[in-house]
């Protein structure tokens, strides 16, 4: 038997340096632009996984009490980092006073109300957002099948007790697009042209904030940006070979190869995307949020680049393993809410109980700060 197991040990120990290497360069992936190399980006979505297996060599090491379980150590160390991004346990938080002046938002991708899996889920997601009764919504892939985009957008602001509201709509031929809803003055928006022939778009709204509470004659502009990145746009082989690959444990060469080439052009027009993104937000001087789907998982350039000089909510006030997809895809945090330094965030929350394949995730802020500076 210990000969058996000093054999397998030698065989495992250049598996355990190759995947500690692997996931060193995997969590350092968003550095480089997937338009340099079309493989990082595929490192960075399976950091979860690499990380996972250097935690069962660790474990399988020290078991023994080999001096080798240094070495995935060393390699989950230097990638702990990376690791937070998906993983948090903040204390809960004791909110101020309670007439503190708050400001709560929520994201949430609608899925087009479920119109392609024939479940029309319109006034479920209504009754959510009215339960939430957030200050501001942010909703991407809002479709109308039965009026325009626009009369389904003033529906959608009566009924969910919101006084302002823009609708952006991607194009005339088609009543899609995305929704901000708000219950402070909306002073200016714009839409912000990705280029590229695209099902994906994002606005930026300036809001001006008051205190309701103690300080009526304060307030502050803020701006918001309401983003949907470029997705995968997987289609039914594609999701078939996922599911194939996870039922069998075969891999279908053919299909996985067109299932690469269609994650690889959505990276690159990601890229493009979060780029544009970034020119519009280095000219913005005012507290600003930034949130909607991003598509991509928190180890990503896009990620990387959106939240530079912006705090993650999720970071501060998330609790747990963060998983914002719902999909048949391996589940992946691509949903985020992000705020410059101005606001104080209290709580992070995700919901998992909304129709779609999407969670719908919301932030609550301390207004005060901000307000009283």
């Amino acid at each position: 038997m210990k000969v058996l197991i000093k054999i397998f040990n030698i065989v495992i120990f250049p598996f355990t340096l190759v995947l500690g290497l692997l996931l060193v360069v995997s969590g350092q992936s968003p550095s480089l632009s997937p338009l340099a190399s079309p493989y990082l980006p595929l490192l960075g979505l399976s950091f979860p996984i690499l990380y996972f297996i250097n935690i069962v060599l660790f474990i399988y090491w020290i078991v023994q009490i080999k001096w080798k379980a240094l070495i995935p150590s060393a390699f989950l160390f230097l990638n702990l980092g990376q690791a937070s991004l998906y993983f948090q346990w903040n204390e809960k938080y004791e909110f101020p006073p309670t007439n503190a002046d708050k400001l709560k938002v929520i994201t949430y991708n609608a899925n087009l109300f479920g119109h392609f899996s024939d479940q029309w889920n319109l006034d479920s997601v209504v009754s959510v957002i009215k339960t939430e009764n957030a200050d501001i919504t942010c909703l991407q892939e809002v479709y109308s099948k039965e009026s325009s985009l626009e009369k389904l957008f003033l529906t959608l602001k009566k009924t969910c007790n919101y006084r302002y509201g823009v609708v952006y709509k991607l194009t005339n031929k088609r009543q899609y697009g995305m929704v901000m809803l708000s219950k402070f003055p909306i002073l200016e928006w714009e839409k912000i042209n990705f280029k590229d022939t695209t099902g994906n778009m994002a606005m930026q709204v300036d809001i001006e904030l008051s205190s309701p509470n103690n300080f009526p004659e304060m307030s502050e502009v803020v701006r918001l940006y309401n983003i949907h990145l470029q997705s995968f746009r997987f289609n039914k082989d594609d999701y078939k070979t996922i599911e194939k690959a996870r039922s069998t444990n075969q891999i279908d060469e053919k299909n996985t190869k067109g299932l690469i080439d269609r994650i690889t052009l959505a990276y690159n027009k990601r890229t493009k995307q979060v780029d544009i993104l970034n020119d519009r937000m280095k000219s913005c001087e005012l507290p600003r949020i930034v949130l909607g789907d991003f598509n991509d998982v928190p180890v990503s350039y896009a990620y990387r680049q959106l939240s530079k000089s912006l705090n993650d909510a999720f970071l501060e006030r998330g609790i747990g393993l963060e998983t914002t997809y719902k999909g048949p895809f391996p589940s992946f945090r691509i949903d985020y809410i992000l705020h410059s330094e101005q606001f104080e965030c209290v709580q992070y929350n995700s919901r998992e109980n909304v129709p779609g394949d999407h969670k719908l995730i919301s932030a609550e802020f301390n207004l005060s700060p901000l307000l009283q500076k």
